[in-house]
């Protein structure tokens, strides 16, 4: 298991900087190699990077396959429940007992539909009402000077850019 201790790349990395650009020293980059094992770690942690993004697209597709399948069976499911069904009215029978299972049928569930929603009385209708605030106009207030009270511009973690030739 390889070991990064950053206190030590960073001592390592002020004694040997004799530039502001350590970016672009390739002094820098060769000593600070050859005293840590700093590309070595980053290497390990860049493939590590990929495999985990790669594995999480995986499984995302995997995810959608499924869930595909699922409705597929669902529906083929329903269908069946609906066979049965037809199955018991032709045969004139209200259960029917096999050996997997005894099927039979049930009187469906009195629901209410809405069939005209701006017909139906007030007192029977909740009244929602949903308060946001408006970030795109707060921050422009912002942008702009002024004071917005229970907000503030915030930056977001760094993240890291990783490109793949």
């Amino acid at each position: 298991m390889l070991t990064l201790d950053l206190a030590v790349i960073r001592r390592i990395g002020d004694l040997i900087a004799d530039t502001d650009d350590r970016d672009l020293e390739p002094g820098y980059l060769d000593t600070l190699e050859g005293e840590t094992p700093v590309m070595e770690v980053a290497d390990h942690l860049i493939g590590r990077v990929m495999d985990d993004e790669a594995l999480a697209k995986a499984i995302k597709a995997q995810e959608e396959a499924l869930s595909a399948r699922r409705a597929r069976i669902e529906a083929r499911a329903k269908s069946g429940r609906r066979a049965c069904l037809e199955l018991l009215d032709a045969a004139g029978l209200k259960k029917l007992e096999r050996p997997l299972a005894t099927i039979s049928r049930t009187a469906g569930r009195v629901s209410v539909q809405i069939t005209d929603e701006a017909s139906v009385p007030s007192q029977l209708c909740t009244v929602r009402t949903v308060t946001t605030p408006d970030k795109a106009a707060i921050r422009a207030q912002i942008e702009a000077g002024e004071i917005v009270p229970g907000a503030e511009l915030v930056r977001g973690d760094d993240s890291l850019a990783l490109r793949v030739a």
